[in-house]
């Protein structure tokens, strides 16, 4: 049975009419502010200038976080003790452009160098373990890297047809992988939050993230080497294992706003090319997408809300799909990864910081 297929029927009814819930709203949900523990902006001689969107925590409870500028991946104890870091170059275990993290059952960790062009897997101590060169896919091009069986991975890739292509969409592109006999497998297409074209001319020039608009955000459930993936211009939260089949759907009911006037100035604002804007603004959606990202943690999914406010806001969702909490972080900070004790939190482009967890000091 087909993803859709089994996500469409879990929402019909008797009748075989859609339920529509009550909607949910910010002021619905239980509060939680978390306090900063610390924060950092260097390591050793190493002087921040772009840190990664992501980090991790080893078995040891050291975090490991990337600066995508240096380059660098560091590691540092849970009370912010520099403890070592991965250098820059083209050797094993060496890396050039490597910023995002995916920890197996075993506390391995895995990354993809995208200007090495190499996955790289590192053991629960964060040594070196091994470098993969995987075959290249179409003109796709890698993200992250998904653990599932021995040997067996998913890898995230993002299609850039849409640039000289009109007729292709934006899309998100997950690839069977095996890695002993270097062979790719099946693929499965998800819609990706668009971006809009700057033509000058008739001529592509760039493009830009079409803000607010859905589209799949993934997360990875190393517990059962299965992905969760979550189509934001729609109500459910879908499980799949190795094999694209799906385990499980999760129903949602996230509370969403209209995209308001002022938001509308100061993104025009923001936009330095009239053209621009002007491509933008004409892909813009009239409801926002409820979240743009998602990280799942110990049987709670985290999910960034779109909803305009002074903090980033973070809703917290059980796997029946309630709403237990929204939590407040700094605004314009990017939350990296969940811990039981705490946060990791990007603050800005050179400061990371820990951040107490208040979903585990309630429990």
């Amino acid at each position: 049975m087909g993803l859709g297929m089994i996500c469409t029927g879990l929402l019909m009814g008797c009748s075989g009419q859609t339920a529509e819930p009550k909607p949910l709203t910010i002021e619905d949900i239980e509060a939680l502010n978390p306090k900063q523990i610390w924060s950092i902006n260097h390591a050793g001689d190493l002087y921040f200038s772009h840190l990664g969107y992501e980090s991790v925590v080893l078995e040891n409870g050291n975090i490991v976080f990337a600066d995508r500028q240096l380059p660098a991946i560091v590691v540092f104890s849970d009370n912010g003790e520099y403890v070592k870091h991965v250098r820059s170059g083209r050797g094993p275990g060496e890396i050039q452009d490597a910023y995002f993290f995916t920890k197996d059952s075993t506390g391995n960790v895995y990354t993809y160098d995208q200007n090495n062009d190499k996955i790289l897997t590192y053991n629960k101590e964060f040594d070196h373990v091994s470098d993969i060169i995987p075959k290249e896919y179409e003109s796709n091009g890698i993200l992250k890297v998904f653990p599932m069986e021995e040997n067996e991975y998913l890898l995230q890739m993002s299609s850039s047809e849409y640039l000289w292509d009109e007729s292709k969409q934006r899309q998100i592109n997950l690839v069977q992988f095996n890695s002993e006999n270097n062979t790719l497998g099946e693929v499965l297409a998800l819609n990706a939050q668009p971006y809009a074209l700057l033509k000058i001319d008739g001529n592509v020039m760039g493009a830009s993230k079409v803000p607010y608009a859905p589209g799949n955000i993934i997360s990875y459930d190393f517990r059962n080497s299965s992905l969760f993936t979550y189509d934001t211009g729609s109500d459910l939260i879908a499980e799949i294992n190795a094999d694209f089949d799906t385990l499980n759907s999760i129903p949602l009911n996230l509370p969403t706003e209209e995209i308001s006037t002022t938001e509308l100035d100061s993104m025009e604002a923001s936009y330095d090319m009239e053209e621009q804007w002007k491509a933008i603004k004409e892909a813009l959606p009239e409801v926002k997408a409820p979240a743009d990202k998602m990280i799942y943690n110990e049987g709670n999914f985290w999910l960034k809300s779109n909803i305009d406010a002074k903090t980033e806001m973070w809703l917290v969702v059980n796997e029946e799909g309630n709403v237990r909490n929204v939590v407040h972080l700094p605004k314009e900070s990017m939350l990296t990864h969940i811990d039981d004790d705490h946060l990791g939190v990007r603050l800005n482009d050179v400061t990371f910081a820990l951040f107490t967890n208040p979903v585990s000091e309630t429990e």
